[in-house]
């Protein structure tokens, strides 16, 4: 096929049009050059902007760091006191129990069981002087308690 031969008129439509868009396109370039010169422009605008805020959030995030660390270690050293000052306070209170019960409990059970014993007695003998019969008294201990029994005794006047 032979090349395409155009007229005049023809081939200068055709070089206008594509001149036209040849200028459309280095418009539309420029354009967005111009653009992003711009974007370019409110970026940097923008970067100063947010720096020192950047900057002055990285330096609260190492202070809160540095704080938590401190408080960290505070409140494991505030634990372990506490524990050791728990268990030293069972252990006294325990001591303390037991000392109680040996010295002061021990001594009260014995000396209730002596002025029960005394008050049957007084109260036997009592009883005794009034009627003219005679109760002795015995203590059986069993199971760690005292039990005072009575039993009723006739005295003759020859002691027969």
């Amino acid at each position: 096929m032979p090349p395409v031969q155009f007229g005049g008129l023809a081939s200068f439509c055709l070089i206008f049009f594509v001149l036209l868009f040849a200028l459309i396109a280095v418009g539309a370039f420029v354009a967005i050059a111009i653009a992003i010169k711009k974007i370019e422009q409110q970026l940097e605008k923008l970067i100063n902007k947010v720096d020192p805020v950047i900057a002055k959030a990285t330096n609260t995030l190492d202070t809160v760091q540095r704080i938590t660390v401190n408080v960290g270690e505070k409140a494991d050293s505030i634990l372990t006191k506490g524990e050791a000052l728990t268990d030293t306070m069972s252990e006294k209170v325990e001591q303390t129990t037991t000392v109680v019960q040996e010295t002061v409990t021990a001594p009260l059970i014995n000396l209730s069981s002596l002025i029960t014993g005394l008050s049957t007695g007084l109260s036997v003998w009592s009883r005794a002087a009034t009627d003219g019969t005679k109760k002795a008294a015995r203590a059986v201990r069993s199971n760690g308690a005292t039990t005072v029994t009575e039993e009723r005794v006739t005295v003759t006047p020859n002691g027969r």
